[in-house]
């Protein structure tokens, strides 16, 4: 998955030097997708600034230059919905239940681009992450039921089911040496059932 990173162009007389480094960093950098803005309460209905905004659908990173809940406000009022969502740099959030994360850094705060950037590729790698379910094997019977070859009413048919065979040959390969001659022989017999 790729995180699409909002960078607000406003820094202060400071944060030219941190603005500059992740700009740098964060260009091309595989996975993480910048975006450069101006000022959230500048943004006009229309502008490049708010149709580029607009074509972020998923969670995103937002740094800026001012508090958290400011740039959360300032987000909603032109139309850029989303939920403060916890990371390292920002351990006060809690964790949405639903809607979009907004991963919010506030730069006054940071003296280094490259903690902003390695949070980044830590999030991004975590939104990458696939979660799967396993809500339907909660019961024995059903965990039975969902193991290959067994059923809850007959608990006694654990054999493998055999693969469906080649109707073009019965061959099956041989497993009788591991010398090279006959790991040539077994790779042609392979070949030969076009498995």
């Amino acid at each position: 998955m790729r995180l699409p990173v909002i960078l607000v162009q406003n820094p202060p007389a400071g944060g030219a030097s941190v603005a500059e480094a992740l700009v740098g960093d964060l260009i091309g950098r595989s996975g993480l997708d910048l975006t450069l803005v101006g000022r959230f309460d500048a943004i006009a209905a229309g502008s490049t600034d708010r149709l580029t905004l607009d074509s972020i659908t998923g969670p995103a990173a937002v740094l800026d230059w001012s508090p958290v809940e400011e740039m959360v406000t300032a987000l909603h009022r032109i139309g850029f919905e989303g939920v403060r969502a916890p990371h390292l740099l920002d351990a006060d959030a809690s964790a949405p239940s639903r809607g979009r994360r907004l991963f919010c850094f506030d730069l006054r705060n940071v003296n280094d681009a490259r903690t902003v950037i390695g949070e980044l590729a830590r999030l991004r790698e975590s939104l990458s992450v696939k979660t799967v379910s396993l809500g339907g094997l909660s019961t024995p019977d059903s965990r039975a039921a969902a193991s290959v070859g067994t059923s809850p009413q007959n608990p006694a048919s654990t054999q493998p089911i055999d693969p469906p065979k080649d109707s073009r040959t019965q061959r099956r390969p041989s497993f009788q040496s591991t010398s090279d001659e006959s790991l040539d022989a077994l790779i042609d017999q392979l070949d030969d059932l076009d498995v």
